[in-house]
C-alpha cells in the first residue's frame, strides 16, 4: 500500500504545494522567473538534499545567492561549486499542462559550459556579473561538473535528439565532456520518479531483496562468520544482478547510507570504464559494497541470501555506476557486465535497536569521502530527548516536531530539524560552522570536534534548564529567521537584492547572539536566564507587540548595519574574496569591533520584560 501511494506523489503537485505554504500566495500568482526560482529552490531543498547530501548548499542564503536567473544567465539558472570541486548547474522551465519543452532550451544548456569559460576569460560579454563570480571559483582544469536541465513539460522527439547529443564541447579542456561532465535531462515524467525516490529515500524497501551469490571454483557461494549475535557474509555478486536490484528497489537501497552518488565524476567514468572494457579485472580494482540486512536468509542449495531491511552502507557509487554501465546507450560491451564480480559484504543487526552500531559501520566504511554527517547524531539520546521535550510544545495550537531523523513532515506540525538546530546554537553562541571546520567538524562528538561544545554528553538526558536554554536560544534565532526572510522578500518585491553581508542567516545568529552577550555584560544583566524564558513560545510570540519580539527585532536592526559596515569595509582590499568573508573566523573579529563600537552609543533594551 505505501508504495502504490509513492506513486501517486506528483512533482509538479507538490511543488505549487510546497511554494503556497512557503509563500504564503498562490504558485500560480508568479512571474515565470518567480516559478522557475521556487522550482529550483524545491528541487535542491527537497530532491536532492535527499538523494544527494553534500552536494548543494544546506545554508539557505548561499543557495539563494547561487540562483541566477533573467537577463545574462547564459542558459542556466543555478550555479553552486562545492568545497570538493564539484559544480552543479541547474535550468529550470516551469511549462503549463501538455507543453513540449524545446531542443533550443536544452541546446543553451548542452553549450553553456563553453560560454561559460569563454566568459571567465574576458572572450564573451553577457554573461551576468553574479553569475561569473560565482564562476570564478571554478577549476576548470580539475572540477567536475553535473548540468541537471529541469522542465514540468513533454519531451518531443526532437528534444530527445538533443539530449543524446549530449553536452558542447569546451575547446580549452577537451577532456572535460568526456571525463568529468554530465548531463541530467528530467522532464516531467523524470521529475515524477525523481521526487518520489527522494521521498523513499529514508525507508527500507518492503519487499524482500534476494541476491543469487556466485559460486567459488569449489562450488561454495559464500564464507560466513558467526560471533556472537551478529552473522558477516562475504562473497561474489554479478554486476548485472547488483544493477538490477538498485533498478528495482532505488533510492531505498540506501535508506542507512549517509551519502548517495555524490563522488567525484572522473571516479564514475572509470568504474563504468572497467565494467564495460575490463570486466574481470573489476573485482581487483573496486573495493567492492558494504551492506547490512535486518534479517538474513541464506540458501545454500539455491546459492541465494534473502534479506529484509536491508541497505547499502559503501558503495552506493559503485551500483549507480553498474547500473550506469548497464544501461548505456548505444554501448554494444553492456554484455560483459554479467562478467562483473564484485565483492559483497553483508553484515546481519537486529532493527532497530542497533541502528546505533549500524551508524558506526557506516561512518567507519565512508571516511574517505566528505559527507554530511548529522544523521550520525540522530541516535545520541540527547537528540531522542529533544524529540520527547519539543512534541511538548506548541505555538497557537500547532505542535512542534523535532526531526532528528530524515522523515516526512506530519501534517499541520512545525518543523524542527537536528541539523537546522545544532547550527544555529552553535551560531549563536560561537559562531558559522564553517569558520570552525564546517558540517563535518560541528557532528563530529570526538574531544577534537564541535558537537560537544553544543551537547557536553551525547548520551545523557537534558536537565529542564538546559533544555530551555537550548529552546528559548532556537526559538529566538526561529524569529530572527523569520525577520531576514522577511527583508528579503521585501527587497525582492521592489527589485532589490539583499546586501551580500546578510547572504547567510547564521552570520546574523552569530551578530545578535554576540550583540546580545555584550549588551548584557554592559548593562550588568545575565542573558541566560531571559533566553531560557523564551522556551514558552506562545509566551511571547504569539503576541507582536511583546518585549521579547521587540528587542530581538531592535538587536536585528543594529546588528545587520554593523555587518553591512564590516562588509563594504572589508571588500575594499585587493585580495578581498566574497565566499571567503562567510568562512574566515576573522570576520568574527572585526564585527566584535564594530559592535563595540555601537555599543558605545547606549544599550539595547532586555530580550525578556
Amino acid at each position: 500500500m505505501k508504495d502504490e501511494v509513492k506513486l501517486k506523489e506528483q512533482f509538479k503537485d507538490d511543488l505549487i504545494q510546497w511554494v503556497g505554504t512557503r509563500l504564503g500566495t498562490s504558485f500560480h500568482n508568479l512571474n515565470n522567473t518567480q516559478q522557475s526560482r521556487q522550482m529550483i529552490q524545491f528541487f535542491v531543498n527537497e530532491v536532492m538534499e535527499r538523494l544527494t547530501p553534500g552536494l548543494v548548499p544546506d545554508d539557505e542564503g548561499e543557495l539563494e545567492s547561487c540562483i541566477i536567473d533573467g537577463s545574462g544567465d547564459g542558459g542556466a539558472d543555478f550555479l553552486y561549486r562545492s568545497d570538493e570541486g564539484q559544480v552543479v548547474i541547474i535550468q529550470a522551465k516551469y511549462r503549463g499542462k501538455d507543453a513540449a519543452e524545446t531542443p533550443e532550451s536544452i541546446g543553451r544548456l548542452c553549450d553553456f559550459l563553453e560560454r561559460l569559460y569563454l566568459a571567465t576569460e574576458g572572450k564573451q560579454q553577457a554573461i551576468h556579473k553574479d553569475l561569473l563570480e560565482l564562476a570564478s571559483q571554478i577549476d576548470w582544469a580539475e572540477d567536475t561538473f553535473r548540468l541537471y536541465f529541469l522542465t514540468t513539460a513533454k519531451t518531443p522527439p526532437s528534444v530527445k535528439d538533443r539530449v543524446d547529443q549530449g553536452l558542447g564541447a569546451v575547446s580549452a579542456f577537451p577532456d572535460l565532456i568526456e571525463e568529468r561532465a554530465e548531463l541530467i535531462y528530467l522532464d516531467a515524467t523524470g521529475l515524477n520518479l525523481e521526487w518520489r525516490e527522494a521521498l523513499s529515500a529514508s525507508e527500507f524497501s518492503d519487499r524482500p531483496i534476494v541476491i543469487p551469490m556466485l559460486p567459488d571454483a569449489n562450488g561454495i557461494p559464500w564464507c560466513e562468520y558467526d560471533q556472537d549475535h551478529r552473522t558477516l557474509y562475504v562473497g561474489e555478486v554479478s554486476g548485472a544482478v547488483l544493477a538490477d536490484i538498485l533498478n528495482t528497489h532505488r533510492a531505498s537501497l540506501f535508506t542507512m547510507n549517509i551519502r548517495d552518488y555524490v563522488g567525484d565524476t572522473r571516479t564514475n567514468k572509470q568504474i563504468i570504464s572497467t565494467a564495460l572494457h575490463d570486466p574481470l579485472n573489476f573485482e581487483y580494482f573496486n573495493n567492492g559494497v558494504t551492506a547490512v540486512a535486518g534479517k538474513i536468509m541464506p540458501d545454500l542449495q539455491g546459492q541465494k541470501l534473502s534479506c529484509e531491511k536491508m541497505s547499502i552502507i559503501n558503495g552506493a557509487q559503485t551500483i549507480r555506476s553498474l547500473k550506469a554501465a548497464l544501461t548505456r546507450k548505444g554501448s554494444k560491451l553492456h554484455k560483459p557486465l554479467s562478467k562483473v564480480r564484485v565483492l559483497l559484504r553483508l553484515i546481519s543487526f537486529h532493527h532497530p535497536s542497533e541502528i546505533p552500531f549500524v551508524s558506526e559501520v557506516t561512518k567507519y566504511n565512508n571516511t574517505q569521502n566528505a559527507v554530511k554527517i548529522a544523521d550520525f547524531r540522530s541516535n545520541d539520546e540527547v537528540q531522542k530527548d529533544l524529540g520527547r521535550r519539543f512534541k511538548k510544545l506548541n505555538l497557537a495550537g500547532r505542535d512542534y516536531e523535532y526531526k532528528n531523523k530524515r522523515a516526512a513532515k506530519r501534517r499541520n506540525t512545525i518543523p524542527i530539524t537536528l541539523e537546522e538546530l545544532t547550527k544555529c546554537l552553535f551560531a549563536f553562541r560561537f559562531g558559522p560552522d564553517d569558520m570552525f571546520g564546517g558540517t563535518a567538524k560541528l557532528f563530529d562528538s570526538s574531544s577534537t570536534g564541535l558537537y560537544r561544545k553544543i551537547f557536553e554528553d551525547p548520551e545523557a538526558l537534558l536537565s529542564e534548564a538546559e533544555f530551555n536554554l537550548i529552546a528559548g536560544t532556537y526559538f529566538a534565532c526561529d524569529f530572527l529567521k523569520g525577520l531576514w526572510e522577511a527583508h528579503r522578500k521585501a527587497l525582492r518585491s521592489s527589485g532589490q537584492s539583499m546586501h551580500p553581508a546578510l547572504e547567510r542567516k547564521g552570520l546574523v545568529y552569530s551578530t545578535v547572539g554576540e550583540l546580545l552577550r555584550l549588551n548584557y555584560a554592559a548593562a550588568g544583566w545575565s542573558l541566560e536566564p531571559d533566553l531560557r524564558r523564551l522556551s514558552k513560545p506562545n509566551d511571547w510570540l504569539k503576541d507582536p507587540n511583546s518585549v521579547s519580539r521587540a528587542s530581538l527585532l531592535k538587536a536585528f536592526e543594529l546588528a545587520t548595519k554593523v555587518m553591512v559596515n564590516v562588509y563594504d569595509a572589508s571588500r575594499k582590499s585587493p585580495a578581498f574574496k566574497h565566499r571567503n568573508w562567510f568562512r574566515t573566523s576573522s570576520t568574527l573579529t572585526d564585527i566584535r569591533s564594530g559592535l563595540d563600537i555601537a555599543m558605545s552609543y547606549g544599550t539595547l533594551p532586555r530580550i525578556w520584560g
